[in-house]
């Protein structure tokens, strides 16, 4: 009877393969923050759309994120720290594909097999799961870890239920060494929608355009069917026509690298789209 007194109750060891079967978040966290015995820190995030390279999303030490006034934070709860409130652009959730850079430093251990599970749910329904392995980092270093996100397209009406319900867009993020979990981090997705009669979109005011997305974003404006007409009728400073064969157009079409892509991918997405209804798995 007394044999079990001053036993400490083992921890039951959650492996890739318990939360690779998860179907819903989790209602607490699976390890203690005492878990990450190999020292990682996290030093910046950064969300691009994979084809024109502009950034959605940065976060880092010297670009903290910005505070949700209408949220609040209970400061008493220990795990504050490794839960994290994402506000996004409703255009985010349109992207076929995204690419995301992560910056982290290693402790004064060696990090073999370092791996990385993200469960993604909208309320509680399980919509994508994701698997990345890093490999090894030498003790002491800080390393930039590069992944791409396949998304699979979404009907309007799961878009509008995710603007709708901020917050209740959420994922369970796993980091394993090995079979071991050592970090559980969770987070929380809200969703702004964008100002149709702006100039430019909210990511691209706060973090600036990549050239390929201004590109995209020209190829995408109405043509003006006139143009064509017009361009025939301008003279050179010789006094020579433009010659007919010319398609205004087409031609601003050849000046937008990565548009014909976009347009590519979003027919061939066509077939698949991403529903309330769907088994996402």
């Amino acid at each position: 009877k007394g044999l079990g007194r001053g036993v400490k109750k083992r921890r039951k060891m959650v492996t890739p393969g318990d939360v690779l079967q998860l179907r819903a978040p989790t209602n607490k966290f699976l390890c203690p923050l005492a878990a990450n015995e190999y020292g990682i820190e996290f030093q910046s995030f950064v969300i691009q759309d994979y084809t024109t390279k502009q950034t959605i999303f940065e976060v880092s030490r010297d670009r903290p994120l910005a505070m949700d006034t209408n949220r609040k934070i209970d400061h008493n709860d220990p795990d504050s720290m490794r839960k994290i409130h994402y506000e996004l652009s409703e255009d985010f959730l349109r992207l076929p594909i995204v690419s995301t850079t992560l910056v982290f430093s290693v402790g004064h251990r060696p990090l073999s097999n370092f791996r990385m599970i993200e469960r993604h749910y909208f309320r509680d329904e399980l919509v994508k799961s994701f698997d990345f392995s890093f490999g090894f980092c030498i003790p002491g270093s800080t390393n930039t870890w590069d992944a791409c996100y396949d998304l699979p397209p979404m009907d309007s009406a799961l878009i509008d239920d995710m603007i709708n319900h901020p917050y209740e867009t959420s994922s369970d993020s796993f980091y394993f060494v090995g079979d071991q979990l050592i970090m559980h981090n969770k987070a929380y997705y809200k969703y702004l929608r964008e100002d149709a009669t702006a100039q430019c979109k909210s990511y691209e005011h706060k973090y600036g355009a990549s050239e390929k997305f201004l590109a995209a974003k020209a190829a995408a404006l109405p043509v003006d069917p006139n143009a064509k007409a017009q361009a025939k009728e301008v003279k050179s400073s010789h006094g020579e026509q433009t010659p007919d064969n010319i398609d205004v157009s087409k031609s601003a079409d050849a000046k937008a690298p990565g548009a014909k892509s976009i347009a590519t991918d979003a027919k061939l997405r066509e077939a698949d789209v991403w529903s309330k209804e769907s088994d996402y798995l």
